[in-house]
């Protein structure tokens, strides 16, 4: 009996894994296959099938709901491993705060910038003196209000941990300080001094 022959002797459309069973049935039963899908039918074999195939899913679905924990379980052992490891390098690269040594040292910034006589500067005022202070050209100038703050490791490199304060402040021509860009470089103006960094 072919599954085509199967399904509309009895109206029920099995899987090719079902009808493979369904037909070991047939082998064996004592008729032909008209009376075998009669019988098939009267005797609850469709609900049989559909019970099976419940089974299947519900097997496959506990099957699968074991194996997310297994994978949640091993992602999280991973993920501690990784911590764990990001840990020790992070000893191991022996991190320490770097500054530049050209650099104005941050409490004499914070002096100038407390001193209740120092005028902050807009960007505009701040390229305009520096501009005839130094020469630059006013369109090449970039005012920069912050300074970035770094760690430097055993391997001599260094990452980027924040940024500081670095507001241009002028109060005169002995007590100002502008951190500013030019064609790519850095400067600092100090109190009549002009440093690259």
């Amino acid at each position: 009996m072919m599954i085509h022959e199967f399904t509309e002797l009895t109206g029920f459309e099995p899987s090719m894994e079902e009808y493979a069973e369904i037909e070991q049935q047939y082998y064996e039963f004592d008729g032909d296959k008209k009376a075998f899908c009669k019988d098939f039918v009267q005797n609850g074999g469709i609900q049989k099938v559909y019970d099976k195939r419940l089974a299947t899913i519900q097997q496959l679905r506990s099957t699968m709901i074991e194996t997310e924990k297994s994978l949640m379980q091993t992602i999280k052992e991973k993920e501690a491993r990784i911590t764990r490891l990001e840990a020790d390098l992070e000893r191991e690269q022996e991190w320490q705060p770097w500054t530049n040594g050209n650099a104005l040292k941050q409490n004499q910034y914070n002096a100038l910038a407390d001193d209740s006589t120092s005028h902050e500067m807009t960007d505009e005022e701040a390229k305009e003196w520096i501009s005839s202070e130094f020469g630059f050209a006013p369109e090449k100038i970039r005012i920069n209000r912050k300074m970035k703050v770094f760690e430097i490791n055993r391997h001599h490199r260094l990452r980027q941990i924040g940024e500081i304060d670095r507001r241009p402040f002028y109060d005169a021509t002995d007590w100002y300080y502008v951190f500013f860009t030019v064609c790519g470089l850095d400067y600092e103006a100090h109190n009549g001094l002009l440093t690259q960094l």
